[in-house]
């Protein structure tokens, strides 16, 4: 008979999981032989925390639930960032961790932790499975995973429940996915509609509750339709080309937001087409007149939208397109001068005199890679210049921790980008600070031999946070750290390690780096202050 574990491996294996992140422990070690024994690879990785963004990433990437794994107490804390980082991302994710073996809670108290109370303010549920029926569990867990929005599950097994047999089977046929979302409201959607066609210039903001492989054409023909200014929030750069002609930026905490709010008040509607706020760093969207259209309600506390239609987004869009809104006063010249105001804004105002050039880097890294490449940006300085300067035209090919802004993802999500398309290049950037938090995973990379240029903006401190002490008036204090070879730092964790002082030596670091046979550090001294100069520019709402 079946036990637990090997119910679970089965059941994750036919919801498509091939593989599984983590550091193991001695209550979890027969999980990870009966996913062994079921095919489904384990990926050792130096931290948890690496383990939960790197299936945060994988599920971002697949659309299928992602599977993280940690021992009890001190394993399972240190998983939670990554989960609750795939909470406020919607990516469908397995989080599965050791428990205390049932016989042991009455008398036992070392490493004694309630973990469903720790994950279940940030996952959709929070399971302990207790020997019966683990096969309906384990397909509900998925599905759920999986159903709009999309977030992690916790899954805790006792470490004796683990070696239990379990009697109970459920051989019913099962799909991972979910029942298909209801029409919209007609009501919700006429004033929708109404107030799409009585607006003069309103704007199209594309966000996180877009899925990106069902409504990317539908999206694109309604962009098309209505020829208006587009936007879009980081987790959805690439659904609409960059090159397209009504593409003007991206939006939600990066540099250029100063230009774009202004942008903005220039509007008169914004119409959000899965709009969602947990993207928006600031409060703008409180005050600005926003309908919303998407699968899911983005109200939230206080907060309301003008209207909120939820329902079948496809309907949704077809329905707007159908209704033959406009056309609308926005002029190709409005749009092409707010292209070049916000270029000369993310443009160094002066030469870099400390290193190189933030944005000139990042030009120069989108130059040097394949169209087809996946990047990662780490939150930080790093994050505010690349996640406007780095150019996408294809779905799924930009990868950030944007909802809870976590330093420390991009390593992470650069490994399960490239196990999950080992011949598609992959390229990750990042600062000083998020590396040092991750850094230990460089020798995941080496020894999974994953030809990934790690590429440092290298400023020695924590630039971000010191432009905001500066704006309060306060003095440089606890911001700083001393310099770190970083390249050096590669060779010792068995990657390459080059350090480049110029756009050439970068450009060529960076192919090479494609073409090795595992990872490189390319370590780039950057000049700080052209963050500052961004960031005085990005305003406050």
């Amino acid at each position: 008979m079946p036990t637990v574990v090997e119910r679970m491996a089965t059941t994750l294996a036919e919801a498509g999981v091939e593989r599984i992140y983590g550091l193991p422990g001695g209550e979890i070690l027969d999980f990870i032989d009966a996913a062994r024994r079921t095919g489904i690879e384990f990926v050792l990785t130096r931290d948890e925390t690496t383990a939960a963004f790197a299936a945060d990433a994988e599920g971002f990437l697949t659309g299928r639930p992602a599977v993280c794994l940690s021992t009890l107490g001190p394993g399972a804390i240190n998983m939670t960032l990554g989960v609750a980082n795939a909470w406020l991302d919607r990516s469908p994710v397995i989080a599965i961790t050791a428990s205390m073996a049932t016989s042991s809670v009455p008398y036992a108290t070392h490493q004694q932790i309630d973990l469903n109370a720790v994950y279940r303010p940030f996952t959709k549920a929070a399971i302990t499975l207790d020997g019966r029926g683990t096969t309906a569990t384990m397909r509900g867990a998925c599905r759920l995973a999986v159903t709009p929005r999309p977030g992690p599950i916790h899954v805790a097994v006792p470490s004796d429940v683990a070696r239990f047999d379990d009697p109970i089977d459920d051989t019913a046929s099962w799909s991972l996915s979910p029942p298909p979302p209801g029409p919209p409201n007609p009501r919700a959607l006429g004033f929708a509609i109404g107030q799409i066609r009585a607006a003069r210039r309103p704007v199209l903001l594309l966000g996180l509750d877009l899925d990106q492989r069902i409504h990317r054409d539908a999206v694109r023909r309604l962009v098309d339709r209505l020829d208006v200014p587009v936007f879009v929030t980081p987790k959805v750069k690439g659904l609409l080309p960059e090159d397209h002609p009504r593409f003007l930026g991206v939006c939600g905490g990066v540099a250029g937001d100063g230009a774009i709010l202004d942008f903005f008040d220039r509007a008169d509607l914004l119409v959000g087409v899965g709009y969602d706020p947990v993207e928006s760093d600031k409060l703008w969207h409180r005050t600005s007149p926003i309908v919303s259209l998407g699968p899911m309600s983005i109200a939230a506390g206080d907060y309301r939208p003008v209207v909120d239609v939820t329902g079948d987004l496809l309907r949704t869009i077809d329905a707007v397109i159908a209704a033959g809104p406009g056309p609308y006063a926005w002029t190709d010249l409005e749009m092409s001068e707010f292209r070049r105001d916000l270029t000369e804004r993310l443009r160094p105002s002066s030469p870099p005199v400390q290193g190189l050039s933030p944005y000139d880097v990042t030009r120069c890294l989108r130059e040097a890679c394949p169209r087809d490449t996946i990047a990662t940006t780490d939150v930080g300085s790093v994050k505010f210049i690349v996640s406007q300067a780095w150019r996408c035209d294809e779905p799924f090919t930009f990868l950030e921790s944007n909802g809870l802004s976590a330093m420390g993802y991009a390593l992470p999500a650069a490994i399960a980008a490239k196990l999950q398309f080992p011949h598609r290049p992959v390229l990750c950037t990042v600062g000083d600070g998020g590396l040092g938090m991750r850094m230990a995973d460089i020798e995941t990379c080496a020894r999974l031999r994953l030809a990934i240029p790690i590429v440092v903006f290298n400023d020695d401190g924590l630039s971000l946070i010191k432009v905001v002490q500066r704006k309060k008036g306060y003095e440089d204090y606890g911001v700083g750290y001393g310099h770190v070879d970083f390249a050096a730092a590669g060779v010792a964790l068995g990657a390459r390690g080059r350090t480049v002082r110029t756009l050439d030596g970068l450009a060529g670091a960076v192919s090479e780096a494609l073409a090795a046979n595992g990872p490189t550090v390319i370590d780039v001294p950057v000049d700080p202050a052209e963050y500052h100069a961004q960031t005085a520019k990005a305003g406050k709402r």
